[in-house]
């Protein structure tokens, strides 16, 4: 719909995109350029892995972020993280093996699971607990069919990061248990310090004794700004490693080879383009903060990554608005009356918020949530009258 509306001229901003707004990164387009250039118009297959050359770059970073001395064999280059995922659930679930997904979560989750013949098991977080599993209630979705627990840290819709500390007791309930870990990685360098945020990002796997059960997810897509590219790895113990390649060998086989060179070239910059995205992202996080916390019946918890904000909105549910009962119709009434669109928390297992992205210029922001709170303000009796 929003495309539809744009394309007839309508002036709708999205805060809808999950991917930055920049560009990216000089030096993948050139590799792309210079690998078309010297084979010749011979694009041909590469290992189902990855080339090798990629293969390492990738363990180079996955050493540096993770703590963890990750070797080339154990990377296997995917077609974006999204297929990572999927061959990390696919090589460790049988028919029937159930899966333990926090909620919020990314909505990808719970199909990968079902098409691995398996099942989800929602572990539901909230606002008191930062929107992050607590031992607590890990310990009480684990059974005897429970094969992995996905972590995503900073998440998708809610911006949460796990502490080390909150990772120590997460490892703690998992380690009598053969129960595998899933950390999709794919925003670790977007931390925030400030709003009670850690600041810095801890992977899983760099928890003492978790490496040997932890399939790392990571790739180029948010890191730097190439989505299009389609290009991601997962890295995980060798055994598991084998599995997910032989899986990868007979579906996809390999990821695109200029889009592999592409993505070698990125790595060879360094973090100067992600930390500049990241000091951006930032600010606009900051700028969405004070004017969704000056927006009276808004209820924000301040995210401690990635680029997304996630406040709850169901004070608005109700009177005088009768067409606004969930947030898929709140979102639709925001989409109708102030050519905002949001992505409705319904999708990420949590009907009462709506997940807000700041991937976007601070002027496109300031003005989608100046549109918000003329909305709101139409609403606003709804939440003065609603109970908490």
């Amino acid at each position: 719909q929003v495309a539809a509306l744009k394309a007839e001229g309508v002036d709708v901003i999205s805060l809808a995109a999950g991917q930055p707004d920049f560009a990216g990164p000089v030096e993948a387009t050139e590799a792309a350029l210079r690998f078309l250039s010297e084979c010749g118009g011979k694009v041909r297959y590469t290992p189902s892995s990855g080339i090798p050359q990629l293969r390492e770059a990738a363990a180079a970073q996955l050493r540096q972020v993770t703590g963890v001395p990750y070797q080339p064999a154990q990377v296997v280059v995917t077609c974006g993280a999204k297929e990572a995922i999927h061959l990390a659930i696919a090589a460790l679930c049988d028919v029937g093996d159930e899966v333990v997904v926090p909620t919020p979560a990314w909505l990808s989750y719970e199909p990968m699971v079902l098409l691995a013949s398996a099942r989800v098991r929602y572990a539901r977080t909230d606002a008191a607990t930062g929107y992050k599993l607590t031992p607590q209630a890990l310990a009480e979705a684990i059974n005897e069919r429970t094969r992995a627990v996905i972590l995503n840290t900073p998440s998708n819709p809610t911006g949460a990061v796990y502490t080390r500390d909150e990772l120590v007791a997460l490892a703690e309930v998992l380690a009598p248990t053969d129960v595998a870990v899933i950390s999709d990685e794919i925003y670790w360098p977007y931390t925030y310090a400030d709003d009670g945020g850690p600041g810095e990002f801890v992977s899983p796997a760099g928890i003492d004794g978790m490496a040997e059960r932890t399939a790392v997810i990571s790739g180029v897509s948010k890191t730097y700004s190439m989505t299009g590219w389609r290009v991601g790895w997962v890295a995980a113990p060798t055994e598991l490693t084998k599995v997910i390649a032989s899986v990868k060998s007979h579906t996809t086989s390999n990821a695109s080879a200029t889009a592999q060179h592409a993505s070698l070239g990125a790595l060879s910059g360094g973090d100067v383009h992600p930390r500049r995205m990241r000091d951006a992202f930032a600010t606009r996080r900051r700028l969405a903060l004070d004017l969704l916390t000056a927006m009276p019946g808004v209820s924000v918890t301040p995210p401690g990554g990635a680029f997304y904000i996630f406040p709850r909105v169901d004070a608005f549910y109700g009177a005088p608005d009768a067409r606004i009962h969930d947030s898929v119709s709140f979102c639709r009434a925001l989409l109708d009356d102030a050519r905002v669109a949001a992505i409705p928390g319904s999708a990420f297992q949590e009907d009462r918020c709506v997940r807000l992205s700041y991937a976007t210029s601070e002027q496109q922001l300031t003005e989608a949530l100046q549109r918000t709170a003329a909305f709101l303000a139409a609403l606003e009796p709804a939440a003065r009258g609603a109970s908490a």
